[in-house]
């Protein structure tokens, strides 16, 4: 998986627009390119834009380093958990255990 392709899987899992994920930190313009593999994003200003946002950086780059998805199919789940605890929402906290526990096998403790 590219930056970019992370980048714009990353922010419509947040619900965010692509003005919104820029942050103020470069254009939305620029940032749409970068979506969409035409501009390269200097480490520095992905992780300013990483940062805003309270994404995780090393599972950003977790996901741009595992382009085949299918060696660790949770991965999506582990996003959602962590943005969830970023941001402090409990109840989506409350509704990923319960996927999880539906999934059967996994107990709490």
């Amino acid at each position: 998986m590219t930056i970019g392709e992370a980048l714009k899987q990353t922010r419509l899992h947040a619900g965010l627009t692509q003005e919104e994920m820029a942050a103020g930190i470069i254009s939305e313009s620029f940032y749409s390119k970068v979506e969409r593999d035409i501009h390269e994003i200097d480490a520095n200003v992905l992780i300013k834009i990483l940062a805003k946002h309270h994404f995780d950086v090393v599972s950003f780059f977790s996901q741009v380093n595992n382009s085949d998805n299918t060696l660790d199919p949770d991965f999506d789940l582990m996003n959602q958990i962590s943005f969830a605890q970023n941001r402090k929402d409990l109840k989506k906290l409350d509704e990923i255990a319960a996927k999880i526990a539906n999934r059967g096998g996994y107990t709490s403790t």
